[in-house]
C-alpha cells in the first residue's frame, strides 16, 4: 500500500485539539502525499488575527475545509473548500458525456462546478454565506467569534473554581472538556457518575451537552457557538451542572 492522503485537524471534534500543521505539511511534501486540513468548526476563528496561530503552517496544505454553518452564522449546510491546485481535483472528478458538452465550457468561459464534486447537480450553498457576510459584515462576524471565545473562557473559569470538577484538556477556542471528580477519579465509577451527570443535565431540558472519551475517561463537552448564546446562558448552564452534580453526589453517599 502507498499512502496518498494525509489529514491534519484544527479543532478535533472530541477535545478541540490542534495538529502541528507545519510539521505534518513538511512530511507530506517529502513523500508527495496530498495534505488536507480539516477545520470544520474552528476554521471560522481564522477571521480573527489573534486566533490564526492555530493555523500556523496552513500554507503547506493542498486543501482546506471549514463549515460556516458550525460557527459563522450560516444555516445548515454550508461547507467551504479551498484547493491549491484545482486541475488535480477536476481531473479526478470531471465527467464529460456528450449530453453535457457546450461551447462555454469548452472555451473555458465558465467554471463548471459539476467537475468539482461527485454529484452532477449542486445547490446554491454559496448564497447563504454571501447573505451572512453582507448582513453582518467582517467586523460583526469577528465580534461574534471573539464573544463566544470569551464566554467559553468564563465557563472554563467557573469549572476551575469548583474543586469537585477537573478540566480534562486545555481549552482552545470555545470547547471546554471537564468531568466530575469521583473517588479519586477511579475507573468505572467515575465514568458512570459522569454519564449520569450528563444524562441528568440533558434530561432537564434546560441545556444540552455531549461527551467524549479521553484516555479512557468519560468527559463532558461544553461548546459555545449558538447564534444567540450570551454569558447569562452559560452561567445558568453551569448552575444547572452544579445542582445536578450535588444531587448525584448526595445520592452516591447514601
Amino acid at each position: 500500500m502507498v499512502p496518498l492522503y494525509l489529514c491534519g485537524t484544527v479543532g478535533t471534534t472530541a477535545v478541540g485539539a490542534v495538529d502541528p500543521l507545519r510539521e505534518i505539511g513538511e512530511v507530506a511534501r517529502e513523500f508527495g502525499v496530498w495534505f488536507h486540513v480539516d477545520a470544520a468548526c474552528a476554521g471560522s476563528a481564522a477571521i480573527c488575527p489573534e486566533f490564526r496561530r492555530y493555523f500556523d503552517g496552513l500554507e503547506t496544505a493542498n486543501s482546506f475545509s471549514m463549515n460556516p454553518h458550525k460557527w459563522l452564522l450560516a444555516n445548515m449546510d454550508c461547507c467551504c473548500l479551498w484547493v491549491r491546485c484545482t486541475t488535480k481535483l477536476i481531473d479526478s472528478l470531471s465527467t464529460k458525456p456528450e449530453i453535457l458538452q457546450n461551447t462555454a465550457t469548452e472555451a473555458g468561459n465558465v467554471i463548471d462546478y459539476k467537475d468539482w464534486q461527485i454529484a452532477l447537480s449542486r445547490r446554491f450553498r454559496a448564497m447563504k454565506l454571501w447573505v451572512v457576510i453582507r448582513r453582518f459584515g467582517q467586523a460583526n462576524l469577528m465580534e461574534h467569534v471573539r464573544n463566544d471565545v470569551d464566554i467559553a473562557k468564563h465557563f472554563e473559569k467557573l469549572v476551575a473554581e469548583d474543586e469537585r470538577f477537573d478540566l480534562v484538556v486545555p481549552r482552545r477556542l470555545t470547547l471546554v472538556c471537564f468531568k466530575l471528580r469521583v473517588d479519586k477519579n477511579e475507573g468505572k465509577k467515575c465514568r458512570e457518575m459522569n454519564k449520569k451527570l450528563l444524562d441528568s443535565v440533558n434530561g432537564s431540558g434546560k441545556a444540552f451537552m455531549t461527551h467524549a472519551v479521553v484516555g479512557g475517561e468519560f468527559v463532558l463537552r461544553f461548546a459555545v457557538g449558538g447564534t444567540l448564546t450570551e454569558k447569562q446562558h452559560v452561567e445558568a448552564t453551569w448552575k444547572l451542572v452544579q445542582e445536578k452534580a450535588s444531587e448525584l453526589l448526595m445520592t452516591s453517599w447514601k
